[in-house]
């Protein structure tokens, strides 16, 4: 029996450091920043301004940044350059790394989804602010290239509740034992 306790309490200990980093919040950023390239006579450019305020109205990790491409032009070249976009379609939202053109359900969706990939993400790279700053930005170009893509498999969290109930039914079954013996 005290065997089995030890146990238990050896694996619930180890576990602790696990379940306390899955439930904390990243830390390592204060904000994601959308960069949102829009001109004037653009109809999409007014719609998703709209939708995009109301979608994030309530989210104060996601800040956007509203960028008339007529004003700068230089940053404009820098980042469909940086990302490799031929076209110069509007409006052009930039995340991380990952670009979003136009307006419609399935870039709502896959832009959406990229904001909660970058806030549960351990580390984020402004795209950018870096070219801003003329840094180099190769190493942030391969950081989080589709994150939105990758599936991350089971939260951390499961994977501890699994273990402990493991232990518990290991547990159960050793006492169920050892009152049968007796």
């Amino acid at each position: 029996m005290k065997k089995i306790l030890f146990t238990f309490f050896l694996l619930t200990f180890l576990c602790f450091p696990i379940v306390s980093n899955a439930l904390a919040t990243n830390s390592s950023y204060d904000n994601i920043k959308v960069y949102f390239f829009y001109n004037e006579n653009c109809k999409d450019c007014d719609n998703s301004k709209e939708w995009l305020q109301e979608e994030l109205k309530e989210n104060n990790r996601v800040k956007v940044e509203y960028i008339k491409v007529d004003d700068n032009e230089e940053l404009n070249t820098k980042v469909r350059k940086s990302l490799n976009i031929k076209k110069d379609n509007l409006p052009l939202m930039v995340i991380g790394s990952n670009y979003f053109i136009g307006f419609n359900n399935k870039l709502k969706e896959m832009l959406m989804k990229a904001i909660k990939s970058y806030e549960d993400a351990d580390d984020y790279c402004d795209v950018v602010s870096k070219l801003r700053n003329n840094e180099n930005v190769n190493d942030c170009l391969k950081l989080n290239k589709d994150i939105y893509n990758q599936s991350t498999g089971l939260p951390q969290f499961v994977i501890v509740i699994i273990v402990l109930g493991i232990a518990g039914l290991i547990i159960g079954i050793g006492l169920i034992i050892k009152k049968k013996k007796t």
